[in-house]
């Protein structure tokens, strides 16, 4: 090949203009792009639709924990976050790449962080923040029309509600560390499956306490005790 045959472009600038008139930058040419803009418009809108639902399905799910347990003197911010993550897997909803690693465990932070505001509108909860013992934390306040999350509940849920069940029961007298020990732990079991590695009590340790520094204040013993009671009470 002569060193001045020029390489063939990755894009030519018909390329360029569809990917103008597909963005609305400029007019279909003719019939057949405008029917392909009609097309992606229609695709937008569903997508749009579609991660509506699934953020307002996962808002009626938290609400259920927060009814639930709302009264509970353990019940803050950090082991709701976490009951939200166990929770969502009862329900089959595999939302693991939305979840991040952050020092407390398993957490969507942009979710947590509009949920107070989605109960605020949909006059559900109220959120006080109180200090308790020289630490803040957040309470959740039943408002008038809390009750009308349970249609939607039982229309998202109904088949699975048992499952929803075991896991708030399990976790409803306990306190915030083990909620936080047993989050992170399942998520670590997550882990390995999708490397398609055996879970072992070893390999689960090294990635419970690589998680984060924050991990290093939990006894070894505390933190395997934690992971034989999920298996015995089958949150595993």
């Amino acid at each position: 090949m002569s060193s001045t045959t020029l390489e063939k472009p990755l894009f030519s600038f018909s390329d360029f203009e569809k990917g103008l008139m597909l963005a609305g930058f400029i007019p279909p040419a003719n019939d057949a792009e405008l029917q392909e803009r009609e097309n992606l418009e229609v695709f937008e809108k569903q997508k749009k639709k579609t991660k509506s639902n699934l953020y307002f399905k996962r808002a009626v799910l938290a609400a259920e924990i927060a009814s639930e347990l709302h009264e509970e003197p353990t019940f803050g911010r950090i082991k709701f976050q976490k009951l939200v993550y166990l929770c969502e897997h009862a329900a089959n909803m595999r939302l693991q790449d939305r979840y991040k690693k952050q020092a407390a465990g398993p957490f969507d932070n942009k979710f947590m962080h509009s949920i107070e505001q989605e109960f605020k509108k949909q006059n559900w909860f109220s959120v006080e923040k109180i200090k308790e013992a020289n630490f803040n934390r957040s309470k959740y306040i039943m408002l008038d029309g809390c009750s009308k999350y349970k249609k939607y509940f039982d229309s998202y849920f109904g088949g699975i509600s048992e499952q929803i069940t075991h896991v708030i029961t399990l976790f409803r007298k306990a306190k915030t560390d083990k909620t936080e020990i047993a989050a992170t732990l399942f998520a670590c079991s997550i882990e390995l499956q999708s490397k398609g590695e055996l879970i072992s009590e070893e390999k689960l340790l090294k990635l419970f306490y690589a998680w984060s520094e924050r991990k290093a204040q939990y006894d070894k013993k505390i933190v395997l005790s934690t992971w034989e009671w999920m298996k015995e009470t089958d949150l595993i």
